[in-house]
């Protein structure tokens, strides 16, 4: 993942050297009302419905620290700033973090008679059409919309108290995947002509499987170096 953020940057940085040197990158075959940029971000990140995983939960954390980086490009419109939207395209890498449960086992008399836990671990790709509207100056609003292809990390543990070699013991692993929908919202601010920072919030759709079904959200803040 740091050799993919490196090169991300790597390349904006050099988009952004020749459209300063040369005004603009016609040369490369670029329109010139498209600019390019790339960014990452850091905030909180929840997973809806995680704490349904487990039944008899006694505990459940479904939140935590998740980021997020990503790269896009966005066509001008041949208008008057503030008139007509940008539109775009981004794809990026979301880190939606883990959510964990723990429970009791019982007996056929309800009575405790282990623990057992839950946790999983989920992640997502994303490519997405994106819409921006400058609101004020320096200050524009952000959608976007897209899919995302999710990867989730899966681990349940039982354990009887007192008899480590009880066969209801287990601890089981499973590794899923598959593609929902991404939606979000944001607005960024211009702090000059090659840097901005944007606060967003997305949501993903038809994540998981089964049980470890999840709508999983991040809030975050973070930096965009472009080429603007």
């Amino acid at each position: 993942m740091k050799t993919y953020l490196s090169c991300t940057f790597a390349g904006v940085a050099l988009w952004a050297s020749a459209a300063h040197a040369g005004g603009g990158m016609e040369g490369f075959g670029v329109p010139s009302n498209m600019d390019f940029y790339a960014g990452g971000s850091v905030g909180t990140a929840s997973q809806d419905g995680a704490c349904n995983t487990l039944s008899g939960s006694t505990g459940c954390t479904d939140s935590g620290t998740g980021y997020k980086v990503f790269a896009g490009a966005q066509l001008k419109p041949n208008a008057p700033d503030g008139t007509l939207p940008k539109l775009g395209v981004e794809g990026g890498y979301i880190k939606f973090g883990e959510s964990s449960s723990a429970g009791e086992l019982l007996s056929v008399r309800g009575i405790p008679i282990g623990s057992s836990s839950a946790k999983s671990d989920l992640t997502g790709i994303y490519a997405a059409g994106t819409v921006s509207m400058p609101v004020a100056p320096r200050v524009e609003i952000l959608g976007k919309a897209g899919v995302m292809h999710w990867s989730q990390e899966n681990k349940s543990t039982a354990v009887i108290d007192d008899d480590p070699e009880d066969e209801r013991n287990q601890s089981t692993s499973s590794s899923e995947s598959g593609f929902g929908g991404l939606l979000g919202a944001g607005a960024q601010y211009k702090i000059n002509d090659n840097f901005s920072v944007r606060g967003e919030y997305e949501r993903g759709f038809g994540v998981g499987k089964g049980a470890s079904k999840t709508e999983p959200s991040l809030l975050s803040v973070g930096a965009v170096f472009s080429t603007l």
